[in-house]
């Protein structure tokens, strides 16, 4: 006669239930201190300061956390049947997750160092309608978690039991599925060149790494600040003039932030390859110290979005993300929907290419939107520049500000000519038989490429002053991506016959028939 504890191992394996790898507890002995640091800094201090010394408590603290992670083992299992994935988890709050196997649409393999060293992954499923909650897999084995990609993203029909002896498939019980070949291949489309690091330090997001860098390195730099050797350095400083200061210290800031910069592209691009799976899928592999490895179905890809930041357009560069549906705000956060990280122009367009199939949504010269939004440029650029100028001028006339201050005020006003021009240049829309194009943007232009079956709805929107000119904000409504595309300052007119061009059958029926030009032509 079996004992209980036997009999309920034997009833949890037989159902199909599987729990994630032992050597997760060895993960959790390092995240878990860490996650509960505030705490436990409360309990010693709290202790320390306490005139009883030694209390129990004090010693329980850390093995309470450890016996938690311990818990979390136990409790959390998963299993793969009847063509769907179940994750169980929860001691007092139970909480089982099901999902269907066909509706996932990414897959992430990610392994930050700890992982590595142990030779473990954690996998997180990005699926249809799948809201907050998302299915993750912490921790197991890379082969597994990689084979667990495989059998989700390209839908493989196996016919292997629901609990497989150890090595072998996991099971899927999908009959609808097509199988794939078994001699699937992958084709490289990318592969990083290490010469791109010097587009780092000119765009935001390697200014961005660059200050998480630097907030992360803040307290060592004190420390080497406070030593004796470049302490006197810095106070030498104060023998010479303000300017050249000024000067010492902006290209030490120069130097720091382009250091920081290449060091944060490095950590976040390095070894990033972009490949096509013959089973129909595009696949990521980036990272330096922890590696992540995306999976995405290329037929929910809805799109592209070419980006061409002010700094990576002076030095002939761009990047590119992907507008995927399934793929969650956290995740785009993440960079999942990254195809290409900052590269020469040249091999964004080679990509994009090979991943949209229309040359002609990529290069086509795109229609411009006319005088009136040329004004409405030329006016944003320069009325608030000049209001400022004259803040400055009525302080130095009023209350004697020094006319350093006056003068400092007048450079916006320099520059604005040049960003009306060039706003009004990153305007544009396009209409190709698959794909609607628009362009906008300055220091951060981008072309959005959306495939006019993925646009589900259109919002025109004008403000007070766009309507004493007759220009409107046509935003076309999508399921991927960041769900929403907007055609800027285009004319009223216009904006309604590109929209009833996409989707004559949602937009017709608002319409009579003077609101549409007689060519029906959006131009």
């Amino acid at each position: 006669m079996p004992q209980p504890a036997a009999q309920a191992l034997a009833d949890f394996e037989t159902q199909g239930w599987r729990r994630l790898d032992p050597r997760m507890l060895a993960v959790h002995l390092v995240q878990e201190p860490i996650r509960f640091l505030p705490v436990l800094l409360g309990i010693f201090i709290l202790g320390s300061a306490n005139d009883h010394q030694n209390s129990w408590w004090e010693y329980a603290a850390l093995p309470a956390i450890l016996a938690f992670a311990v818990l979390r083992y136990l409790t959390t299992s998963y299993r793969i049947s009847g063509g769907q994935i179940e994750l169980r988890k929860g001691l007092l709050t139970k909480q089982v997750i099901a999902t269907p196997a066909d509706r996932v649409r990414t897959v992430d393999v990610t392994s930050p160092p700890i992982h590595r060293i142990l030779g473990l992954a954690k996998v997180e499923l990005g699926t249809a309608g799948a809201g907050k909650e998302r299915i993750t897999l912490d921790s197991l084995r890379v082969d597994d978690a990689r084979h667990l990609r495989e059998e989700l993203i390209h839908l493989r029909n196996v016919t292997v039991p629901d609990v497989p002896p150890s090595g072998e498939p996991y099971a899927i019980d999908a009959p609808t599925r097509q199988p794939v070949d078994a001699e699937a291949t992958e084709t490289t489309l990318l592969k990083l060149d290490p010469r791109w690091v010097r587009y780092a330090p000119v765009t935001m997001t390697g200014i961005v790494s660059a200050l998480a860098l630097f907030g992360f390195l803040n307290q060592f730099l004190t420390r080497i600040l406070e030593r004796g050797v470049v302490s006197d350095a810095v106070d030498k400083i104060d023998e010479y003039s303000w300017w050249l200061d000024g000067l010492v210290l902006f290209l030490v800031l120069v130097a720091l932030v382009t250091a920081l910069a290449m060091i944060g592209y490095v950590l976040q691009f390095w070894r990033f390859t972009l490949t096509r799976h013959s089973g129909g899928t595009l696949h990521v592999t980036r990272g330096l110290l922890t590696t992540r490895e995306s999976s995405i179905e290329e037929k929910r890809i809805r799109g592209l979005e070419v980006g061409e930041p002010l700094g990576l357009r002076l030095f002939r560069g761009g990047r590119m993300h992907v507008v995927t549906t399934g793929l969650s705000k956290k995740e785009d956060r993440r960079g999942t929907a990254w195809l290409v990280p900052p590269a020469p122009r040249a091999v964004v367009e080679r990509v994009a290419s090979a991943v949209l199939d229309d040359q002609e949504a990529l290069d086509a010269p795109l229609t411009q939107h006319g005088p009136a939004a040329l004004r409405r440029r030329w006016v944003r650029a320069i009325v608030p520049p000049v209001l400022f100028v004259l803040l400055f001028l009525g302080a130095t006339l009023l209350w004697h500000w020094p006319v350093v201050f006056l003068i400092a005020s007048v450079t916006p006003l320099l520059v604005a000519p040049w960003l009306a021009r060039d706003r009004y240049a990153g305007l544009g829309h396009h209409l190709t038989p698959t794909h609607l194009v628009v362009r906008s943007g300055s220091f951060v232009r981008r072309r959005d490429v959306l495939q006019r079956t993925g646009i589900i709805g259109w919002t025109v929107s004008s403000s007070w002053f766009q309507r004493r000119v007759g220009l409107t904000h046509l935003i076309a409504t999508t399921a991927a991506g960041k769900q929403s595309y907007t055609a800027y300052d285009i004319d009223e007119g216009q904006a309604v016959a590109l929209a009833h061009q996409v989707d004559p059958e949602l937009v017709g029926q608002f319409l009579v028939p003077r609101e549409l030009p007689s060519d029906g032509h959006a131009g």
